[in-house]
């Protein structure tokens, strides 16, 4: 092998222990990780949708499966370093099992268990299950509430091999205890998207910390989630190898792409996306796999909710789930919700009401809507405006697999109808002619004077979790939309913007943008937030203008 790789020109590997070994040996070297598949991540979800609401914590009398999925028997001396601790687990809590698994025609153990007789005392709470192929493997990780990945930490070989465990634990849901190896120790999150352990007593209690509580497990496995989603998906995966081929083509396109590596390797690890604490007061799955999700959030708008309602169900995208988050109304709005939730099971594969516990506002009722989308793209709507029949469908369609979020253009309304332009060289379009919004081609130079694209579009949720979210502010409410397409901006993932009239927004008196985003004392600490969070912005205009 170090022959083969000496008269090579390039070479890849999957972590950066073994690029380091490589490196001595050749110097073009490119790290292309363990990284998921669409079926993989389709399977995952889905699996785990299956034993119920993905987000919502178990019962802590529920039957709690502790998985090794193991799928060789070169990992003996790796899980010695565990197993005294999952003996004593599972002799201190009855409703826990292990799951191991054994070849499938012989029933013979992939893990030789006669080398572990302080497990022979808890036999009975030991779980076989079949070898399976590695395409339905996300079905057995979507059964385990804890999957384990204990290795040799001071071993080199262990030390070099790749993240995938925790990955694919990730993908379905399991929160993970590691060992302290290279790769698991830089992608980890300590006590935020995993738990490391090498001894025997931090094994023992990391298992009893997740064991006891279930708010803690599902905490870890959704904020792992959101961090694996897109570094290790195909859409960074594309990115990582189109730089590789850059690199081969000629010396100026070797160093148009040694920028861009070495940028993103300058770049700041994004925060995790906050989501705030709330409560379900409706949910059904009828388990199909949609591939857009309407997510609506509401504060006090009983007055126009039903128009947002409605004009969701009567698109023209078959399979549609819709999320609607109350962000702690006091006006009925949330029980008129419910009830219309009751009556429309049959017309959307999934229905999902959420209310945030305290009022989190508009960036973490969004992120809450988005933590609870199962559906690669997520359209925003809020609860004063309305979507056009084939809004979803049409967005949709716009998107590529490194599209990050498409949008449509929006035509302005109130009481009395369209909205008709008036002279604004704000909004600079012809008067008399009905007043439009988001209507301009994207490109994110474009940004650096302001924003010209509303909320309402269609977000891919890689995007969405790859930049940590909806920024999350009461202070500084209203230009969530903007701050995330400038996050975008900053990580080069593309808009694209769709030249039809897919939605209407309404003006009137009692909107957000005229009761907080546009008042001087707000705007001024809206426009200092977010130029302190993206330097770049140069804002051709800044003061506070009411919308009319």
């Amino acid at each position: 092998m170090r022959r083969t790789l000496a008269r090579c020109s390039y070479g890849s590997v999957t972590t950066q222990e073994l690029a380091t070994e490589m490196h001595a040996l050749r110097p073009c070297v490119h790290l292309l990780p363990n990284v998921y598949n669409h079926e993989t991540l389709e399977r995952s979800r889905s699996h785990l949708r299956l034993r119920g609401e993905p987000s919502r914590p178990p019962s802590h009398l529920d039957i709690i499966r502790i998985g090794y999925a193991t799928g060789s028997r070169t990992h003996q001396r790796d899980f010695a370093r565990a197993s005294k601790a999952i003996a004593d687990i599972l002799s201190l809590y009855p409703n826990v099992r292990l799951v191991l698994f054994q070849e499938k025609d012989n029933k013979k153990p992939v893990l030789l268990i006669e080398e572990f007789p302080e497990l022979a005392p808890v036999a009975n709470q030991i779980e076989w299950r079949d070898m399976t192929t590695l395409s339905r493997l996300a079905d057995e990780f979507a059964r385990f509430d804890i999957s384990i990945a204990p290795l040799e930490s001071d071993n080199v070989f262990c030390n070099a091999k790749s993240e995938v465990k925790f990955l694919e634990a990730s993908l379905a849901g399991a929160a993970s205890i590691v060992a302290r190896t290279g790769p698991f120790l830089r992608l980890v999150r300590d006590g935020e998207t995993g738990l490391f352990a090498d001894s025997i007593a931090e094994w023992r209690e990391a298992l009893i910390t997740l064991i006891e509580n279930p708010t803690k497990r599902v905490q870890l496995a959704r904020n792992a989630y959101h961090d694996v989603l897109y570094h290790f998906g195909p859409v960074a995966q594309a990115r990582r190898m189109k730089r590789a081929i850059l690199s081969m083509e000629s010396e100026s396109t070797a160093a148009l792409a040694g920028e861009l590596h070495f940028a993103e390797a300058r770049r700041n690890r994004p925060e995790l996306p906050v989501i705030p604490e709330s409560e379900t007061l409706f949910y059904n799955d009828c388990f199909g796999d949609a591939r857009v999700t309407v997510v609506i959030t509401s504060y006090n708008y009983s007055d126009y909710l039903l128009d947002a309602l409605t004009s969701v169900e009567q698109q023209t995208e078959e399979l549609l789930d819709l999320i609607v988050v109350d962000d702690g109304s006091s006006d009925g709005s949330p029980d008129m919700i419910r009830l219309w939730m009751e009556r429309k099971t049959e017309r959307f594969n999934r229905l999902v009401l959420r209310r945030s516990c305290h009022n989190a506002g508009l960036g973490g009722a969004r992120n809450i809507g988005m933590d609870a989308a199962e559906t690669p793209y997520i359209l925003h709507l809020d609860a004063d405006n309305r979507l056009r029949p084939n809004a979803c469908s049409t967005l949709a369609h716009a998107m590529e697999h490194d599209t990050a979020f498409s949008y449509p253009t929006i035509e302005c309304f109130n009481e009395n109808g369209p909205v008709i332009a008036e002279y604004d060289p704000d909004f600079p379009q012809p008067p008399g002619t009905p007043l439009f919004l988001s209507n301009l081609t994207y490109n994110p130079f474009a940004l650096i004077s302001g924003n010209q694209i509303d909320a309402m579009a269609l977000v891919s949720k890689w995007a969405w979790a790859a930049v940590g979210g909806y920024y999350v502010s009461r202070e500084a409410m209203g230009w969530e939309d903007f701050d995330l397409w400038c996050s975008f901006a900053e990580y080069g993932f593309a808009g694209k913007h769709v030249p039809e009239v897919l939605a209407d927004y309404r003006h009137h008196a009692g909107a957000m943008t005229n009761t907080s985003t546009e008042v001087t004392e707000r705007k001024t600490t809206i426009v200092n937030f977010v130029q302190e969070r993206h330097p770049w912005i140069r804002l051709s205009v800044s003061n506070a203008k009411q919308r009319t």
